[in-house]
């Protein structure tokens, strides 16, 4: 069996780092058994939009679709925007299009990689921020121009939460926990929420509560965005499983990853009922373009996620040895400091990371 990718490598270092995820994802399905994944790539992104007017190729939504799962590199520059300032953003409409609901920010900390608290609990946290991603304050943006600027006064934007949406987020929620209970983890679900102060979120809140009534063995937790973004810094390895709106998502995943070195190292993958968008969740660093100096590992590791779904997807075994053996080859390279990115202060930049990564592989 050989599963079809839909790859947009996108704007600045998503070219590079798409190039390192796909060549070392290969590898890893080499070792587990597999053929080599069929690609079909795509091109989009604000560069794209520069030179044709249009941010996604003819027909690109539609192929990208067509696949058993979607990889992309990097989206956006920010000299290159549309007239009311936002950004270039074919990735949202996707996720929209597609209803990739439950976005997976995993947070993990690796041996000898910066680990910003002194606890030495810090060195072993490992949990997910799960991000609602079609919904919430992102709602409105999701096809650009829905909102408007008023007379140049004021603008609203629309913050929508779906039973049906937040039901499937929900129970995706409490099934990973279970999964990851399986495998020696806590077992708990914490609602982030602002039930105290909006209707949106106490509806949220009651969703949660109505979908944990079916997983009575995994614990359910809750707290207030405020007191979760100060419990991330005071004591993140009591998390284990963190479900949240779109806009609290986006926000608390990325101060969840500076708890673990930082954007380089923060995967993402963004899943719906027929197809699942991968990631780096970091951005298209203009000002390393061209230099050899990106971390890699945040779309190595989407790859990691992007493998383990492809195997429950086909029902394939051999997809998920890959990402072991792909997370495993991270893992080893870390703990013999053989991983020294240039993000951390070391000297290896994309084309190093991943020759070395290739070599753990192959060893």
């Amino acid at each position: 069996m050989s599963a079809t990718i839909s790859l947009i490598k996108g704007d600045g270092i998503g070219v590079d780092v798409s190039d390192a995820a796909m060549f070392l994802g290969q590898k890893a399905m080499a070792r587990a058994g597999l053929a080599n994944l069929k690609i079909n790539e795509i091109s989009a992104g604000a560069s794209y939009f520069s030179e044709t007017g249009v941010d996604i190729e003819p027909g690109g939504e539609v192929a990208a679709g067509a696949a058993d799962a979607i990889f992309l590199g990097a989206i956006g520059l920010p000299s290159i925007r549309h007239a009311d300032g936002t950004e270039i953003s074919p990735h949202l409409r996707l996720r929209d299009r597609f209803q990739l609901y439950a976005g997976v920010r995993p947070v993990k900390a690796y041996p000898n990689a910066p680990q910003p608290l002194a606890d030495p609990r810090a060195a072993k946290l490992d949990f997910v921020i799960l991000r609602e991603s079609t919904e919430g304050l992102f709602y409105s943006a999701a096809v650009h121009g829905r909102t408007k600027i008023i007379d140049d006064q004021y603008c609203d934007e629309t913050l929508r939460i779906s039973r049906s949406t937040t039901e499937k987020l929900h129970d995706f929620a409490f099934r990973l926990a279970s999964k990851r209970r399986e495998k020696g983890f806590k077992g708990k679900v914490t609602c982030v929420d602002k039930a105290n102060v909006f209707t949106s979120m106490a509806f949220f809140r009651q969703i949660f509560d109505e979908t944990s009534q079916r997983y009575p063995d995994i614990i359910k937790d809750y707290a207030y965005v405020d007191a979760a973004a100060l419990d991330l810094i005071r004591q993140p390895w009591n998390a284990d499983i963190l479900v949240m709106e779109n806009m609290f998502g986006d926000i608390l995943s990325d101060l969840a990853g500076g708890l673990v070195g930082g954007m380089g190292m923060a995967a993402c993958g963004e899943i719906g009922d027929n197809i699942g968008l991968f990631q780096p969740a970091h951005g298209s660093a203009p000002d390393i373009i061209g230099q050899d100096k990106a971390n890699p590992l945040a779309a190595i590791l989407s790859a990691v996620l992007m493998l383990d779904y492809l195997g429950e997807k086909l029902d394939e075994p051999a997809y998920g040895d890959a990402a072991m053996i792909l997370e495993a080859a991270i893992d080893a390279g870390f703990a013999a400091k053989r991983l020294r990115p240039i993000e951390f202060g070391g000297t290896m930049g994309t084309t190093a990371i991943t020759k070395e990564i290739s070599n753990i592989i192959s060893s």
